[in-house]
C-alpha cells in the first residue's frame, strides 16, 4: 500500500526504529526520538544497499518520490546512487580553505544553535574596563593564524 500524507502525520515513534514503506524500494524510518527519515533500498550488481534522500517533513512525500525515480534511473544503467552522493560530498570539500570552512561551520553552529543572534544593550548599572592595547610582542602577529612562528621574547 502506498503511503499517504494523512498517514505519514499519524506515525507515532515506538521504543525501536521501525520501517513503514511506500513502494519501488522508498521506506521511512520512524525513529525513538520522533525523527522520520526517507530512505531507498536497492539492488545492484547483487548486493542491497540503501540511500538516505532526507528527513519528513523537510521533504514532502512528492518530493521524496521524485528523488527516489532518480536514483531508480541510475540503478537502471549500473550506477550506485549511495557512492555518487558520497563522492559528491567529498569533491565538494576539495576547493575549500580551512578559513572558508571555518566560517561555514561557525555559521552553521550559530543558526541552529542559536535563537536569537542580536546581542541587546544591557540597562544595568555594571560599567565595562576601557580596553588596552595588546604588548609590543603580539604587535607582529595581526592574524590569528600565521605561517611562520613568531619570535620568542
Amino acid at each position: 500500500m502506498a503511503l499517504t500524507d494523512t498517514a505519514l502525520k499519524a506515525l507515532k515513534p515506538k521504543e525501536k526504529t521501525y520501517t513503514v514503506t511506500d513502494n519501488r524500494g522508498l521506506y521511512v524510518e520512524v525513529f525513538p526520538s520522533g525523527g522520520i527519515a526517507w530512505r531507498y533500498r536497492y539492488r545492484l550488481n547483487g548486493k542491497y544497499e540503501k540511500l538516505s534522500l532526507g528527513k519528513y517533513p523537510d521533504l514532502t512525500l512528492k518530493n521524496a518520490r521524485l528523488k527516489r525515480d532518480e536514483a531508480a534511473q541510475l540503478v537502471a544503467i549500473g550506477e550506485s546512487p549511495a557512492k555518487k552522493k558520497q563522492q559528491a560530498k567529498v569533491a565538494g570539500g576539495e576547493n575549500t580553505t580551512v578559513a572558508e570552512f571555518a566560517e561555514r561551520f561557525f555559521k552553521d553552529i550559530q543558526q541552529r544553535d542559536r535563537k536569537n543572534t542580536t546581542i541587546a544593550a544591557s540597562s544595568g548599572a555594571r560599567r565595562t574596563r576601557a580596553s588596552t592595547p595588546p604588548p609590543a610582542r603580539f604587535a607582529a602577529c595581526s592574524n590569528a593564524c600565521s605561517t611562520t612562528p613568531s619570535p620568542a621574547a
